[in-house]
């Protein structure tokens, strides 16, 4: 493999929002009158909001985006990089790798609750819910990101932490990694590779390198 572009899945993957994002969920349920345990809401998690919503069956108004991004300032301040995720990004980009997102997230809760985290320090190429029709596991997303970027796909790996994070990395022809490092005990055969910790993806560079040289 000689990887250039690193493309990541943000909730899940880089950053502990798991937790948060479940009780956000069952809490503005629970406002339109659906009970849910935090097992049954977790089939909205690495989709987007309209997608969640279909596979909960659960009828809400237009106002329940903006309810749930209101309940989400509740929790989201205990969201942080999982350990050894901030350094991999960094060593990823001191080895001249190109650093990018590929997220199910609105533009408005990118700006509003990941600000603090300074992402684009690392990522040149950012894609969210809004920049694309279709979402994961459709490969759009994945794709817009090699348009904008003039990848070759075969230089790419999208890094997630759910099955359809992996999906939409092989229909779009980009190798596929998963993350396991979060304890969320997911699994998916069709990933290409599997990542423990976030040294195992600094250690693909590695490889790289040793290649190179002979």
């Amino acid at each position: 493999m000689n990887l250039k572009h690193y493309i990541f899945d943000l909730d899940g993957t880089l950053i502990d929002t798991e937790s948060a994002i479940l009780k956000t969920w069952q809490d503005t349920l629970k406002e339109y009158g659906h009970e849910y345990t935090l097992d049954e809401v977790k089939v909205v998690l690495g989709v987007t909001t309209d997608i969640g919503l279909q596979r909960l069956n659960a009828n809400v108004d237009k106002k329940y985006t903006c309810r749930w991004q209101e309940n989400y300032e509740k929790y989201s301040s205990k969201a942080d990089f999982f350990d050894g995720a901030k350094e991999m990004l960094r060593y990823l980009k001191y080895n001249g790798c190109s650093l990018g997102a590929v997220s199910s997230r609105s533009k408005n809760e990118y700006e509003k609750f990941f600000g603090t985290f300074n992402l684009e320090e690392f990522f040149t190429t950012i894609v969210l819910e809004d920049d694309t029709k279709d979402h994961k596991p459709n490969p759009e997303p994945l794709l817009k990101y090699i348009e904008l970027t003039g990848a070759d796909k075969d230089s790419c790996i999208y890094i997630g932490d759910m099955p359809t994070d992996i999906q939409c990395a092989n229909n779009a022809g980009v190798i596929s990694g998963l993350v396991t490092w979060n304890g969320s005990g997911v699994s998916c055969a069709e990933a290409t590779l599997s990542f423990s910790s976030p040294k195992e993806v600094c250690d693909l560079v590695n490889t790289r390198a040793y290649s190179s040289v002979d």
